[in-house]
């Protein structure tokens, strides 16, 4: 099962080229559909909520923190002392650090609170390595006049649609396993599904993230709005997930219906 560049084509036929690659699995192709189905309903249904869970909320406030403390005149100083713990370089290893015991749980979903945190994570990640010259590493000098570059809504906007390719892509595979697993009752035909998946790993990804296209914009006049003077609230954040996770929804049921 090879990968098939298709670039940017509606999101319908990159879904529906996922249906049909998974369909090579050699079992049972209405077992694929209703796996499909199945999968674009669970996450349809999981978004009607996502923007009232603790561990999202708790991830994109992290986003705007960062980006609104690159307005600070001690940048460093501003982080550590609302709750984001960073050295002095504003290093990738000390920001992903942060990340992990900022975005934590006491009431949620421990399996959303992993995917949000490695969403939030992945997206530092892609942002620093994006904005960084040289060869990316943990411990660089570059690390803090990167972030400090990070105060505006094209910035946020960059970080925030990251993460919710990163959280969806994790999603997608998620209930394509899970649904899988209820599906297929025969062990070998499962471990092949399941290997097509990984080795289509990437074709997911990229439809991950033409989806989460929908919400850019909004990210970035959301944070001109609401994150340029102050923090932004959780009431505030609630909204902009409420309204970003609505959107997205949306494109999963025109898929659904595709």
């Amino acid at each position: 099962m090879g990968h098939e560049r298709i670039g940017f084509l509606p999101k319908t036929k990159q879904w529906n080229d996922i249906v049909r690659q998974l369909s090579a699995y050699e079992g049972d192709n209405e077992a694929v559909k209703k796996i499909t189905n199945a999968t674009l309903s669970c996450i349809r249904k999981t978004y009607d909520q996502m923007a009232y869970d603790e561990s999202i909320t708790k991830a994109i406030k992290f986003l705007a923190i960062i980006s609104y403390s690159a307005k600070q005149t001690d940048q460093v100083s501003f982080l550590n002392e609302n709750g984001c713990s960073v050295d002095n370089k504003l290093s990738l290893f000390s920001l992903m650090n942060s990340a992990k015991n900022y975005i934590y749980t006491e009431n949620g979903s421990l399996e959303i609170n992993k995917i949000a945190r490695d969403a939030v994570l992945q997206a530092i990640t892609t942002y620093q390595g994006t904005h960084t010259s040289e060869q990316l590493i943990l411990f660089g000098d570059q690390s803090d006049s990167v972030w400090k570059n990070a105060g505006s809504g094209a910035a946020f906007c960059e970080l925030a649609r990251s993460f919710f390719a990163a959280f969806t892509d994790r999603q997608i595979k998620y209930y394509i396993e899970r649904s899988a697993a209820s599906e297929i009752d025969n062990y070998a035909a499962l471990k092949s599904f399941s290997a097509g998946i990984e080795q289509q790993a990437e074709f997911i990804s990229h439809h991950a993230f033409e989806t989460s296209k929908i919400m850019q914009s909004f990210a970035a006049g959301w944070f001109n709005k609401y994150a340029v003077n102050s923090i932004p609230s959780d009431s505030k954040i609630t909204d902009f997930l409420r309204t970003s996770f609505g959107k997205m929804r949306e494109e999963f049921r025109r898929e659904a219906e595709g």
